[in-house]
């Protein structure tokens, strides 16, 4: 036995195969033939516990009506009983049944021990037997796992012990908690999980409770849904969601639990206070399965240990639909009206008199017209004069292209039709090798250098280094997937098992250990998409997939002029970065970028760039290092950008980064929750106004500021980021000690528009709240040079949460340069010795923000009392009148 259960990581982590030693894993999942991109809404919830809610994704055209009625119970236990050994009768139900009763008791609720950790529960009830069901079950968790992975909790549904469906929380040592969901059949060696884990909740308190809600219908294609959150939270939508049309899907069955805990911890236990199941029914005519994939949450590292049987080990997950379609809508309860692509297929742009038609094809042919379309996009932009409008009908166009700086073109898609560029194509001609399954003649050859620099190494110190080495081949760009499930990319052909594939460059081999026997085998065989090299060129309503480009070719599709706009774009499962901008008043607008290996996107020396209304979710699924760059969208050494209304949602490090020498800069009305580090960065920049954004949930900081001065930070929600709320960091980094490295060479050196030092920063009307690191906001200066006081930071009208008085335990830690920082354990105590924060409030245990991230009514009516009135450069930003206090502190984003 090799791990414990979901310790092999994310499954469709698409090209390597992935390591245990890393802390996050991020890869958007990807079944069936849909795919859909929900937002991210994190919930509050007592005592310091968010909870990262549920992804609502679209329905069907044909099932738009469709509901569902839960119907009279047919399991009903509360655990109101005594039972020595086992879980005894239920109060509706019948009798449970156990393959060893051992750990299993009732006594005012029933529980599950663990003596033995990395020993395995399980109790069903066999006497009722359902298909379509909604159970639900409530457990808590007296502590936190010691070590390991974690304690685990499954809820079962069409079980009969050995072959079911479940649905998993994993509670690990920090406090995260985590949803996944697997059919089991028999075995860990037979098993699929149906969706990866996502994370649900973090800070979590020993003692708290936790409520799940499984639900499995139909039988032609089995929809499993599942969601969980902590009680007293708000119940969020469905936030696991997935088909099983595979020949082993299960029909009918009991209700079932299922517990264990990680071998690596101190032996412990879980109670489970209530469980219950009731059928649904379809109250529509022509009932349709939801559809089956969202974006997933990172997965946390986990330890070698045993598997306990039956839960799956090395699960096998689709990873990229054969004809996927686009991100739909969002969460209800926070809305992303606006917010990402419309789906590829919905848009319908005027098509001028003088357009030329273009239909995929392989050669170069047709004229133009509606009736004899030109035969590839390569071709027509080669023969459109500039200023041309080029109409794409729908297929897939497997191309790559440049559109040359002489030709200011459109290229947009007919009305209502799909448009794909695709870099992959499919591999036939296999024959059996000494380890699997090999084609001859391979010659993608794609470089492989980890930089921006083509045939550079990696960088020698650890803050340069794009490569993690738990993840070596982070920067091959090849990839591979048979029936749409993504092949993990290994380093040598013995390495090679199923699920796997290696290129042997030297001897031009693709080696596959999957059987390719009666299946669609695709790889990338492109590198690049689309290179817009012309002023004031429009490319709209397409999506871009699959190209498996090097990282020094810095996107898929990129802008390299200016005014170029790109416009509901669907950018995603690309080798390494998305799409990129170079050029003066380049406008990305209603993108989504999502699955791509190393960021969603990226500009540099991009002045008056734009970015709004997109979601850029779910990337980094390679692994690159945190630093120098990976994440979700990074801009550097740029002038006047503005980043509005955009969601940057578990990315695997960063969610928005700022960095060497951007100035003037508007970040407004986004969300960044999630992602795997921290949620927006501004570094070694200035000139920034930062308002209502809400930054939660994310695994490092909320707001870090370093290097950077001249910023104004008003009515944001920061809340339950790992570490602090808002640092502000100064570092030896000056622009007058500059060797090259972050100046903007188009600038005079030194330049001291941004002099990468913090000072007059204005932090007001936010709410500030956090249960971890040290203190809800820190300032430091590591060069040991200024004080807090010298930087001028002004900080006044927040409201201030915290988990308890020791969660953090410092409210304010202000640097006071070379001698020791000065630590604040209450905001009363900062205002007294520093005259900071006069209008103020900090709030311990309760929480004040509901599940849309507004302020509670409570805390609306503290809120009222401390907010301050805003200056007219930032009234605007808020839609306010120059010198009026909101109605509240944090993002005045709708509920």
């Amino acid at each position: 036995m090799t791990s414990d259960p979901y310790a092999a990581g994310p499954p469709a982590d698409r090209r390597h195969l992935n390591q245990t030693t890393s802390r996050r894993a991020a890869t958007p999942e990807r079944q069936g033939r849909t795919r859909r991109l929900g937002s991210l809404l994190a919930a509050g919830a007592a005592a310091g516990a968010l909870i990262l809610a549920s992804f609502t994704v679209a329905t069907p055209a044909s099932a738009a009506t469709e509901t569902w009625k839960v119907g009279s119970p047919v399991v009903n236990d509360t655990f109101a009983r005594t039972v020595a050994s086992g879980f005894g009768t239920a109060e509706l139900g019948g009798a449970y049944t156990s393959p060893v009763t051992t750990g299993l008791a009732v006594a005012g609720g029933g529980s599950m021990s663990f003596a033995t950790p990395g020993t395995a529960r399980q109790a069903l009830l066999s006497a009722v037997q359902i298909a379509d069901v909604q159970s639900t079950a409530t457990i808590t968790v007296p502590a936190l796992p010691t070590a390991g992975s974690g304690l685990y909790f499954g809820l079962q549904a069409r079980s009969d012990g050995e072959r079911y469906y479940q649905s998993t929380l994993r509670v690990t040592p920090d406090g995260s908690v985590y949803l996944g969901t697997a059919r089991v059949d028999g075995s860990t060696a037979d098993q699929t999980r149906l969706s990866k884990e996502a994370l649900i909740a973090s800070g979590l308190q020993p003692g708290q409770s936790l409520q799940m809600d499984l639900r499995t219908r139909s039988s032609a294609t089995v929809t499993i849904a599942s969601r969980a959150w902590v009680v007293g939270g708000a119940k969020p939508s469905w936030q696991r969601i997935a088909t099983d049309a595979s020949a082993q899907r299960l029909q009918s069955g009991g209700i079932g639990v299922w517990g264990y805990l990680s071998s690596a911890a101190a032996p412990q236990g879980l109670g489970i206070s209530a469980l219950s199941a009731a059928p649904v029914t379809s109250t529509s005519a022509n009932p349709e399965p939801e559809p089956t994939t969202q974006v997933p949450a990172p997965t946390e590292p986990t330890d070698p240990e045993e598997t306990p049987a039956p839960e799956p080990t090395t699960p096998a997950e689709p990873t990229t639909p054969t004809t996927p379609t686009t991100p739909t809508a969002p969460d209800s309860q926070v809305p992303s009206t606006g917010r990402g692509s419309a789906p590829v297929g919905s848009t319908s742009y005027a098509i001028p008199a003088k357009a030329l038609y273009v239909s995929p094809g392989s050669r170069a042919g047709g004229s133009g017209t509606l009736a004899s379309p030109y035969t590839s996009l390569a071709h027509a932009v080669d023969r459109a004069p500039s200023g041309s409008t080029l109409v794409l009908r729908a297929g897939t166009y497997r191309e790559s292209v440049v559109i040359a700086s002489s030709k200011k073109l459109t290229i947009q898609s007919y009305p209502k039709e799909a448009v794909w560029l695709d870099g992959s194509s499919t591999v036939t001609g296999w024959k059996k090798s000494s380890v699997g399954w090999a084609v001859s003649g391979w010659n993608t050859g794609f470089d492989t250098s980890p930089t921006f620099t083509k045939g550079a190494s990696d960088g020698s110190a650890e803050a340069i280094k794009f490569i993690n080495p738990a993840y070596p081949l982070a920067a091959y760009p090849d990839q591979v997937w048979v029936d749409g499930v993504a092949q993990q990319q290994v380093a040598s052909e013995g390495a090679v098992g199923a699920g796997a594939f290696f290129v042997d460059r030297v001897g031009k081999r693709l080696i596959l250990g999957t059987d390719p026997s009666g299946k669609t085998v695709t790889a990338s065989k492109l590198q690049t998409a689309l290179a817009v090299k012309s002023v004031g060129s429009v490319v709209r309503g397409l999506g871009v997939r699959n190209y498996g480009n090097s990282v020094y070719q810095m996107g898929a599709i990129t802008a390299q002029n200016d005014a170029i706009t790109f416009e509901n774009l669907v950018v995603q499962d690309n080798a390494t970065i998305g799409m990129y901008a170079w050029g003066t008043g380049v406008t990305f607008a209603n993108i989504t970028a999502t699955g791509n290996g190393m960021m969603g996107g990226g500009a540099n020396s991009a002045d008056k760039f734009t970015l709004k209304n997109s979601v850029i979710s779910g990337n980094n699924v390679q692994n690159f290092n945190r630093m120098p760059v990976s994440g979700g969208f990074k801009i550097t050494r740029s002038r006047t950008v503005a980043f509005t209304d955009n969601d940057f949602q578990k990315n695997t490090t960063v969610g928005l980064w700022l960095d060497e020498s951007v100035y003037n800069g508007k970040v407004s009305g986004n969300r960044s929750i999630g992602n795997g580090a921290t949620g927006i960065i501004l570094e070694i920049s200035d000139t920034f106004s930062v308002t209502n954004n809400v930054i939660a949930s994310n695994g490092r900081y909320g707001l870090w500021i370093g290097n950077t001065g001249n910023v104004q930070v008003w009515n944001n929600t920061i809340t339950g980021n790992s570490m602090a709320a808002l640092q502000l960091t100064q570092d030896k980094r000056r622009q007058t000690n500059v060797n090259s490295a972050g100046h903007d060479r188009r600038q005079p050196l030194p330049d001291m528009t941004v002099p990468w030092i913090i000072k007059n920063v204005t932090v007001s009307n936010n709410v500030i709240s956090g249960a971890g690191g040290g203190c809800l906001v820190c300032v430091e200066d590591q060069s040991k040079e200024f004080t807090a006081e010298q930087m001028k930071l002004t900080l006044n009208g927040n409201v201030y949460q915290r988990a308890s008085a020791n969660a953090p335990s410092l409210a304010v830690r202000w640097g006071q340069g070379a001698a020791t920082a000065k630590s604040f354990a209450t905001v009363a105590a900062f205002t007294k010795a520093t005259g900071q924060e006069r209008r103020s409030v900090l709030v311990e245990g309760t929480a004040v923000t509901t599940a849309g991230y507004q302020l509670t009514p409570a805390a609306l009516v503290q809120s009222a009392l401390v907010v301050v009135a805003v200056p007219s450069s930032i009234a605007g930003l808020l839609g306010l009148q120059a010198g009026i206090a909101p109605a509240r502190a944090g993002s005045l984003l709708s509920p």
